[in-house]
Formats: structure tokens, sequence, C-alpha cells
């Protein structure tokens, strides 16, 4: 029924608000040593995933130990990675030039298909993954800023695209997995396991800093980034992509890099230039033509 698609739409396009929010809240969480803000997340979400999924009556079905393998694969990368990589590159750009690289996930990922798995690319593929990089490409004609501030922005924007390309790694071994896994279980297994892989680096920062390592700021932001994109945001998309095709899916994730460059402007304070507006712009259409690819 059409009042059944538009509740569909209107929750994954919610979960992607919530999800573009990650770059901001990654960007609060700067202060803060890498692996000490992500173990803070997960170890806030693990307990709520968990109980959901446990609630929810879904137990993890008998995996075979190369499922396993690629499990803990997809939680160091595209979990664990994700999240210190996103802190990291935050730390030295803007948010609002890691809401324009966001926008490159569905082009990454088929780029990587296409690298590992020997997909084939379509010509609407292929477009997108052009799109993709003029999206990016556009930030260049930014002003370069004076001394090493140019230079820190653009290590600051590899490491996010380095993110990006891990969240894309994720999705990509999501195809390997045959086993069929009901989604709650996934992220709860994810976060558990994203828990355990930061447990050792988070303790080692502890030990080692020379001062407070926990502000407000920054411990509030950890626990939005677990509470409201790690699990609402999860709960919201799962329960509108059950109601949409996959082209249907895959479009509104146009919203992610558009929340993160609104938020950025709205929370941050950051300001917005011609070319983050161009270069979202392009980003967004390219999602829109990867979705057009996605169609049987």
């Amino acid at each position: 029924m059409p009042s059944q698609k538009y509740t569909a739409y209107l929750s994954m396009a919610a979960a992607m608000v919530t999800v573009g929010s990650t770059i901001v809240a990654s960007k609060m969480m700067g202060g803060m040593p890498v692996f000490i803000a992500a173990f803070l997340r997960f170890a806030v979400a693990s307990p709520l995933l968990v109980g959901m999924a446990w609630f929810g009556g879904k137990r993890l079905p008998r995996l075979a130990r190369r499922e396993w393998a690629t499990l803990c694969v997809q939680a160091g990368l595209g979990s664990v990675g994700y999240s210190v990589l996103l802190i990291m590159g935050l730390s030295l750009t803007h948010a609002s030039d890691a809401s324009v690289i966001a926008g490159t996930l569905p082009a990454v990922a088929a780029l990587l298909s296409f690298v590992v798995l020997r997909e084939r690319l379509g010509g609407w593929t292929m477009l997108a993954i052009v799109l993709a990089t003029l999206g990016v490409a556009v930030l260049s004609l930014d002003t370069p800023a004076a001394g090493g501030e140019h230079a820190r922005r653009w290590t600051g924007n590899a490491l996010v695209l380095d993110a990006i390309a891990c969240e894309a790694v994720f999705l990509l071994l999501n195809k390997t997995i045959k086993t069929p896994i009901d989604p709650a279980l996934v992220a709860a297994t994810m976060s558990v396991l994203s828990l355990l892989f930061c447990a050792v680096p988070a303790l080692f920062q502890w030990t080692q800093a020379s001062g407070p390592v926990l502000s407000g700021r920054a411990v509030g932001a950890a626990v939005y980034y677990a509470l409201v994109p790690t699990v609402l945001g999860f709960h919201l998309w799962y329960q509108g992509a059950s109601k949409a095709s996959g082209a249907e899916a895959s479009l509104l994730t146009a919203v992610y890099p558009v929340a993160g460059l609104l938020l950025s402007a709205g929370v941050l304070g950051e300001v917005i230039t011609t070319q983050h507006w161009i270069g979202i712009a392009i980003a967004v259409l390219g999602i829109a033509v990867g979705a057009r690819a996605s169609k049987p």
C-alpha cells in the first residue's frame, strides 16, 4: 500500500539522518583518544543490541569457521576501523568535508566489488563512480588554508575516505556469508566483537594518557553515537528496508551526506561553502545513478 511505502521511506530517511549525525558526533569526540571513544560507544550499544535480539527471540545460527572469520573482519574494519578512522580524520578536517566524502560510499562499495569479487560494472554503475569522484574532487576548488592547515585538512579527508572504504568492505563481505542471519543478530554480534577488539588498545591508551582523557562533550557524543545512530538508527533502517526494494533503499542513503552537511552547519557552526554544495549535489546525483543501476 502507498501509505506503507511512505512510512518505510520516512523510517529509512530518519535512519540516514542519525547516520549523518555520526559525522558531527565523531567530530565532537576528537578530543578523546580514538580507541577509548570507540570502546565507550560499543560498551553502551552492545547490551542494548544484545537485549533487543534476545528478547525478540533471535538466536544466532550455527556458522562455519570461515563465516565467523568474516564477521570478525567485518567488526574489525567496518565497525572499529570506520569509527577510529572517522574520529581521527575529523580531528584534522571539517565535518562538512567529511559529509561530501560520505556520499561516495555506494560508489566505493561498487568499485571494491569489481576489484575483489570481479563483479561486472554496468554503465550506470561506472557513471555513479565517476560522479562520486567528481563530488570529492570539487573540494579541491576551495580556497587553500594558510600554512599547514591545508595539509592537515587533506590528511583528514584521506582518513575519512579510508573510513568509508572500511564501511564498503563491511558491505562487500556481507555478500560472502551464505548462512541467513537476522539483521538484529548481525548488529549485536558486530557490536560485541568490536567491543572486544577495542578493549586492549583502549586500555593501552588509558594507561599511556598523561592527563584527563574524558570530557563531558566527548563522552556525551560517544553515548549519543551508541544510542541514536547505532541502536535507534539500526531499528529505523531495517523497519523501513523490510518494506522497500533494494533500489529504493539505495536511493534513501542519499540522506546520509546531506544530513551530515546540514548538521555540520547547524550543530557545529561550520561555514558551508559553494564547493560543499556543489560536491554534495554531485554525490547525491551519483547515489541516484547507483540506485538506478541496482534496479533489476
